[in-house]
């Protein structure tokens, strides 16, 4: 469902020039150029991400940018009006300077789609963006291809602060994921098409409840800054 939902935003964008940095398979590049966008893929692990890329039938139509994203120049690579990175932030010591670069790729006008782990999500047990005093500290365990280990997450205000010291503002914010749906119920036991149809209804219901509280209640978000 995050997938899906990172697809339906980013098309809604109607992109004609797209970035992806920790492209992974490419799969969502080739949806996206599937649509009529120029897509370039970078990942740090080059191998996986032209393998994943060979599989697609429109592999011709995606660039490939293997490597650490932090080595892309805009100057050589061009710029953007979409700029995507999925499940990449919390895995980055300096957020700021992270953004900072994303943003150095977009055109005027441009935006940039991130999608992370909530951190006012209220399982969470790992520190937020806030917490952290030095986050020199965290570079040893940054940039290690097929890294599960998340640095820190961020909640939704944090990801206002992050984005205002670039010069950006969050556009969009959604979150999604509630623990009906997440596997966090302990529900994986039960099976059939009715439960699973009743834990997304449950899933539709909690987007109604007040911003505050879906904050504390759904696991992933996802953001368009410009």
């Amino acid at each position: 469902m995050r997938v899906l939902v990172t697809l339906r935003q980013a098309l809604a964008l109607r992109p004609n020039r797209v970035l992806e940095v920790a492209a992974g398979d490419g799969a969502l590049c080739a949806c996206l150029a599937a649509a009529g966008a120029t897509v370039f893929a970078n990942d740090l692990r080059g191998e996986v991400l032209a393998n994943g890329i060979e599989g697609f039938e429109n592999r011709d139509n995606i660039k490939l940018l293997p490597g650490n994203c932090f080595d892309l120049d805009p100057s050589q690579v061009g710029s953007f009006d979409l700029v995507i990175a999925c499940e990449v932030i919390e895995h980055v010591a300096h957020t700021v300077d992270f953004v900072r670069h994303l943003k150095s790729f977009l055109t005027p006008g441009g935006h940039i789609l991130l999608t992370t782990p909530n951190g006012s999500y209220f399982r969470n047990s790992l520190p937020t963006y806030a917490q952290i005093e030095d986050a020199t500290s965290l570079e040893a365990a940054q940039f290690k291809p097929d890294a599960d280990g998340h640095l820190f997450l961020i909640t939704p205000a944090e990801l206002s602060d992050i984005s205002a010291e670039v010069g950006l503002q969050v556009e969009q914010l959604e979150l999604c994921a509630s623990p009906f749906i997440t596997g966090h119920c302990k529900l994986s036991f039960l099976r059939g098409r009715p439960i699973a149809r009743a834990c997304y209804s449950l899933e539709r219901l909690c987007h109604r409840l007040p911003s505050r509280l879906g904050e504390k209640l759904f696991f992933s978000m996802s953001a368009v800054l410009g």
